[in-house]
C-alpha cells in the first residue's frame, strides 16, 4: 500500500463497526463496578464475590485474545466480527434476566468472548489496512473509543442504576452491538485465511496459568498459607516455563509466537501500556466504591467522577497519535509519565481527605497523562515488528491488556480489604484501603517512568522504528 494512499471508506466503516462491537462490551465491564453495593444486596454477596462479574468477563476476553493471532489467520474476519456481535449480544440478554450471581457471571463469560475476538480484530485491520504514516492517528482514535468506554462506564452505570435499574446497563447496549455487528460485517474486506493446526497443550498452559494466577490473587486476604495462594502461584510458574519451552520448539504451528518479545522496544512498548491500564481499571473499581461506601455519595454521583477526565483522555487521544506520527514519542511520553505520577501521588496525600472535587482533578491529572502515552504504546510497540508478527504483537498487547484488568480489579479488593481490616467502620476501612491501594499503583507509575526513559535510551541508539 502507498504511502500517502487515502484509506478507503470501507476500511474505515469496518474500523468503526469493529469497534463499535468492541466498545460495547468494555463499556458494560465498568459501568457494573458502580452497581456492586447495590448486586451485593441482590444477590446476597460480598464485595470480593461480586467483583467476579469483572474478573471472570476480563478473564474470559483475555484466554480468547489469547487465540487472536490463530483466529485471524484461520478464519475471515467478516466470520470473525459476526462470531463476535453474537456473543456479546448473547450474554448481555443472559445477563438481562439473571436472578444469581452464578447466571450473571455465564453471561459475562461470554460476553467475554465476543469483546476477545473484537479487540485484536480492530487493531490488526488498522495495522494491515491503514498506511504506516496514518496508524498513529487511526490507533489513537481506535484506542480513544475503547480506553474512553471503561472510563466512562461508571457514569453510564450510575446514570441506570438512578434513573431505571441495573439491568438497564445490559438493555440499552444489546441494539447498539447489533447495529455495529451489521456495520463491521457489510464493510469488512476478505483476508486470506488457511486453517492452522491448533496448538492445544500450549493453549492449555496459558489458560491454567491465567486461571491459576487469578485465583491466587483473589485468594491473598487468606495469607499465603492457604492453598489457593500458594498452589496457584507454583501453578502459574510451572505452566509458563513449560509453554515458553513448547513455543520455542521450531517446525510446528504457535499459539503466539514469543519471538516478538525478543525485540526490547516491542516490549517496554508492551509494558507501558499493560501498566497504564492496570492502573486506569483499577482506579475505576476504587474510585466508585470509596466514594460510595466511604465518602457515602450517591451511585449517581460516584460514576459522574470519572466523566471529566475520560472525555479529556477522548479528546487527547487522537490528537497525540497524530502528534507521534509527525513528531515522535520522546516529549509525551515524558510529560504523560510525570502527570501519571503526580495525579497517584496526590490521591495518596489526600486519600484521608478527599472530597469530590479533589477525586475529579486527580483523575483529570492521570488521566492526560494516560492518554499521552496509552495509544501511542501501542503503535510504537507494533511499529518494531515484522508484518507477519503484527497478529502475534497484537494479540500480546491485547491480552494483557485484559488481563491487567482483570487482576486489578482482583488486586484491588483484595489490598482494600485486608489493609482496611484493622480499621472499624466500613467507611473507614475503604478509605484506608483505597489509600494502600493508592500506594500500589503509585509503583507502577514509577515502572512506566522507567519504560519510558529505556524506550527514549534505545531511539537515541537508533534502535526503535518509529
Amino acid at each position: 500500500m502507498d504511502a500517502h494512499e487515502k484509506v478507503s471508506p470501507a476500511v474505515i466503516w469496518s474500523i468503526v463497526g469493529t469497534a463499535g462491537v468492541a466498545c460495547c462490551g468494555v463499556l458494560v465491564e465498568t459501568s457494573m463496578n458502580v452497581t456492586f453495593p447495590t448486586l451485593m444486596k441482590v444477590f446476597h454477596q460480598s464485595l470480593n464475590n461480586v467483583q467476579w462479574i469483572t474478573t471472570a468477563y476480563l478473564l474470559a476476553v483475555t484466554l480468547t485474545i489469547v487465540l487472536a493471532a490463530y483466529l485471524q489467520r484461520s478464519f475471515k474476519f467478516k466470520s470473525l466480527v459476526i462470531a463476535a456481535g453474537t456473543a456479546s449480544v448473547v450474554g448481555g440478554v443472559i445477563c438481562t434476566f439473571a436472578n444469581t450471581l452464578a447466571v450473571m457471571l455465564l453471561g459475562r463469560i461470554i460476553q467475554g468472548i465476543g469483546t476477545g475476538i473484537a479487540m485484536p480484530l480492530l487493531f490488526s485491520i488498522i495495522m494491515l489496512e491503514v498506511p504506516r504514516e496514518k496508524q498513529g492517528a487511526f490507533v489513537g482514535t481506535a484506542g480513544m473509543i475503547i480506553a474512553l468506554a471503561p472510563s466512562l462506564g461508571p457514569t453510564y452505570g450510575g446514570v441506570c442504576l438512578s434513573a431505571l435499574n441495573w439491568r438497564f446497563n445490559f438493555i440499552f447496549t444489546l441494539p447498539v452491538s447489533i447495529i455495529f455487528c451489521i456495520i463491521a460485517a457489510c464493510f469488512m474486506s476478505d483476508n486470506d485465511a488457511h486453517r492452522d493446526r491448533f496448538n492445544f497443550s500450549e493453549y492449555l498452559l496459558i489458560v491454567l496459568a491465567l486461571i491459576a494466577l487469578t485465583l491466587a490473587v483473589n485468594n491473598l486476604s487468606s495469607g499465603f498459607a492457604s492453598p489457593l495462594v500458594w498452589g496457584g502461584l507454583l501453578v502459574t510458574v510451572i505452566a509458563l516455563v513449560i509453554f515458553f519451552k513448547l513455543a520455542k520448539q521450531e517446525g510446528k504451528a504457535h499459539i503466539i509466537n514469543i519471538a516478538v518479545l525478543k525485540n526490547t522496544s516491542f516490549n517496554l512498548g508492551l509494558l507501558i501500556y499493560t501498566f497504564l491500564q492496570f492502573i486506569q481499571i483499577s482506579l475505576t473499581f476504587i474510585i466508585p466504591n470509596l466514594a460510595q461506601l466511604g465518602l457515602k455519595t450517591s451511585a449517581l454521583t460516584s460514576g459522574m467522577l470519572l466523566l471529566l477526565g475520560s472525555l479529556l483522555s477522548a479528546f487527547f487521544g487522537p490528537v497525540m497519535g497524530r502528534l507521534l506520527d509527525s513528531q515522535g514519542f520522546k516529549k509525551p511520553f515524558l510529560i504523560g509519565s510525570i502527570l501519571a505520577m503526580a495525579g497517584i501521588l496526590l490521591y495518596i496525600i489526600f486519600a484521608q481527605r478527599l472530597s469530590v472535587a479533589l477525586i475529579v482533578i486527580f483523575h483529570v491529572m492521570f488521566m492526560t497523562g494516560f492518554s499521552m502515552m496509552y495509544n501511542n504504546s501501542m503503535t510504537i510497540g507494533l511499529q518494531q515488528l515484522e508484518v507477519m508478527h503484527i497478529a502475534d504483537g497484537n494479540a500480546l498487547f491485547n491480552m494483557l491488556q485484559q488481563y491487567s484488568g482483570s487482576i486489578g480489579t482482583a488486586a484491588m479488593s483484595v489490598i482494600i480489604a485486608i489493609a482496611g481490616s484493622p480499621y472499624q467502620g466500613q467507611s473507614k476501612q475503604v478509605v484506608m484501603g483505597s489509600q494502600a491501594a493508592f500506594i500500589v499503583l503509585f509503583i507502577f507509575t514509577l515502572l512506566i517512568f522507567a519504560c519510558v526513559l529505556g524506550l527514549i535510551k534505545r531511539d537515541k541508539q537508533g534502535q526503535v522504528k518509529n
